[in-house]
């Protein structure tokens, strides 16, 4: 393992599990994480020792432009989400999600699939 994944490990552990409602309650917030993936992330640098969350992501280009094509935002309106999203902690620098907030959706999408049409 690297030292990126050992750092980003351990804040993955550190989540914060009622936060990730703030993804049900919040269209804006959904639609971004669902959007998120690894492919909009390429990791260019290693941390250096403990690496805060923030050190991470300074180890890592984003793909905004993707992003807003995902979400289908303006430029401005991608970068002030991204930052919310990374200071919520609702994303990851490696492109992954918190394990709460992939399971709520998976709940969310399971009882939204068992409703009749």
């Amino acid at each position: 393992m690297s030292m990126f994944e050992i750092c980003l490990d351990e804040h993955k552990e550190r989540f914060n599990k009622p936060r990730a409602l703030l993804v049900r309650e919040e269209k804006t917030l959904r639609r971004y994480v669902l959007s998120w993936n690894p492919q909009l992330v390429r990791r260019f640098i290693e941390p250096h020792g403990d690496a805060s969350l923030a050190d991470l992501w300074d180890c890592v280009d984003v793909n905004h432009q993707a992003l807003a094509e995902l979400t289908g935002d303006s430029m401005p309106d991608v970068m002030a989400t991204l930052r919310r999203l990374q200071a919520l902690e609702l994303i990851y620098p490696d492109g992954t999600l918190p394990v709460a907030v992939v399971r709520l959706l998976n709940a969310e999408f399971q009882r939204c699939s068992e409703e009749p049409d």
